[in-house]
């Protein structure tokens, strides 16, 4: 009750820049969290493309991993023993590092989601900080035609 009282005695010109002002305030804070909105999308899309390389590489080293263990197979009947049971277990660290990478990349993936959708978040709120600072222009420009 006493804002409103207030608002009515302050004087219009004054209010008109009071106005003004906070409009000028909204439309910085909403060029702020779309500013804030694009770098959170840019990293989710570097995270993204981190995940499908981590992907890959994990894709690769399943198919070395395959190769050594076809190689060691193929030496199941030579003499050479000791060498296929290296070879074996090296494919199946392989195997798991491969694994590895692959959860990594998920969590990646994930972390980018987030990001994506903190983003739109940010989006939204830009949206409504220039809805609020175009309302405080309208506003300001009908205490204006007051004047």
């Amino acid at each position: 009750m006493c804002a409103a009282a207030s608002d009515t005695r302050e004087d219009p010109y004054r209010k008109m820049l009071r106005l003004q002002e906070e409009a000028a305030e909204w439309e910085v804070k909403a060029h702020r969290s779309l500013l804030e909105a694009r770098k959170l999308e840019t990293k989710a899309a570097r995270l993204s493309l981190k995940a499908s390389q981590m992907a890959g590489k994990a894709e690769a080293q399943v198919a070395r991993s395959r190769s050594i263990e076809s190689q060691a197979v193929g030496m199941l009947h030579e003499e050479q023993a000791a060498d296929k049971d290296l070879k074996v277990e090296k494919a199946r660290q392989l195997g798991h590092e491969a694994e590895s990478l692959r959860y990594r990349a998920k969590a990646v993936e994930s972390q980018a989601e987030q990001l994506r959708i903190t983003a739109r978040a940010k989006i939204a709120e830009s949206a409504r900080f220039l809805e609020d600072a175009k309302a405080r222009m309208r506003e300001a420009e009908a205490t204006k035609g007051l004047l």
